[in-house]
């Protein structure tokens, strides 16, 4: 979800917030007793309303979400109905929210099959990376998109494939080295923030979880597995850091930066490099790894036409230009000379 950044999103986000806080107040019994309110079934009609039409278009209104997100949030804001509203009073209803459960459940199932059309391809899918030639990192997602399905649940979950693997199952792979390896990381302080993030993680689960086992066993299971995952995260970031130096081999040029973006550039798309010392517009895809200290681009390099970049959970954009901050700048000019 893309926060659209205009002045109508911040009204739709305001909007929403009183939907939602107003249908809340509704059916606290406090609110009802102080204000004298009787509620009928004409309240739950409107809330009904409220929670499966209009705060799901004051959301797309807000942010940059699909059609299929949309009808989620709406199957949603039935469950929220439910939770809201008092047993007697939404009886009535119910058959409501078990159409509605029951076509999300539909398109799960749908998106379900995908996952077996890819695992169906993967012989096809593991042989198409091999003759590349290109890393997982790099090469997962086209192959599947090839062989298999651009279904956006899939990239999603080739996404998270990616952190296992790399968090699992890369201990024991080797550090590119040929003539066109350049760092990018080894002068700056990522890996040490990153294990520190992760020290801080684990620190803060072992207390906290603790004391809110003891308030609410469900809210801190679930802290516990939102923790690990960002555990995973992060080691998986390291390893992707250590693993993908920038490299040029292949006739292109292969960028990551951990698991938020990556590109593979074609030298011949190259129109222009600029060394710069200045910071790029916020246009500009960077390549720059986190310091202690704010970080500046060495050079940016402009393509004659926009080039397909991957960023976190498989989304797409497209880039004319990127920044880059290496380790080795004259070593990467000398390369890009040639």
């Amino acid at each position: 979800m893309v926060y659209r950044k205009t002045r109508k999103a911040n009204l739709a986000i305001a909007f929403l917030l009183l939907v939602l806080t107003t249908n809340f107040l509704l059916y606290q019994p406090g609110i009802q007793n102080s204000l004298a309110l009787r509620l009928t079934n004409g309240a739950v009609i409107g809330s009904l309303i409220d929670l499966t039409i209009v705060a799901p278009l004051l959301v797309y209104a807000a942010f940059k979400i699909s059609i299929k997100q949309t009808i989620a949030l709406m199957v949603s804001g039935l469950v929220l109905a439910r939770i809201l509203v008092p047993v007697e009073l939404y009886a009535p209803y119910k058959e409501v929210l078990y159409v509605g459960l029951s076509a999300e459940g539909i398109l799960i199932l749908a998106e379900l099959a995908l996952i077996f059309v890819v695992i169906r391809k993967a012989s096809a899918i593991r042989t198409h990376m091999i003759e590349k030639n290109e890393a997982p990192i790099y090469g997962l997602l086209p192959a599947v998109e090839k062989f298999a399905t651009k279904n956006i649940f899939i990239r999603i979950l080739m996404a998270e494939f990616l952190m296992c693997y790399y968090a699992f199952f890369t201990w024991k792979k080797k550090i590119p080295e040929h003539s066109g390896v350049v760092t990018m990381h080894k002068k700056t302080s990522a890996i040490a923030m990153n294990i520190m993030l992760i020290h801080a993680i684990v620190i803060e689960t072992i207390g906290l979880h603790w004391w809110l086992h003891e308030k609410s066993l469900i809210l801190s299971f679930i802290l516990l597995i939102l923790n690990i995952y960002t555990v995973f995260f992060f080691v998986a970031e390291i390893q992707i850091t250590r693993l993908h130096p920038l490299e040029i081999k292949n006739g292109n040029i292969y960028i990551t930066q951990g698991l938020t973006a990556r590109i593979i550039v074609p030298l011949s798309k190259i129109k222009e490099v600029e060394w710069v010392n200045i910071y790029p517009s916020k246009d500009t895809l960077q390549f720059m790894y986190k310091d202690f200290e704010k970080v500046e681009p060495q050079v940016i390099i402009h393509l004659y036409e926009p080039i397909e970049a991957t960023m976190f959970m498989g989304k797409k954009k497209y880039v004319t230009e990127f920044a880059l901050r290496v380790d080795e700048p004259q070593n990467l000019k000398q390369l890009l000379s040639k």
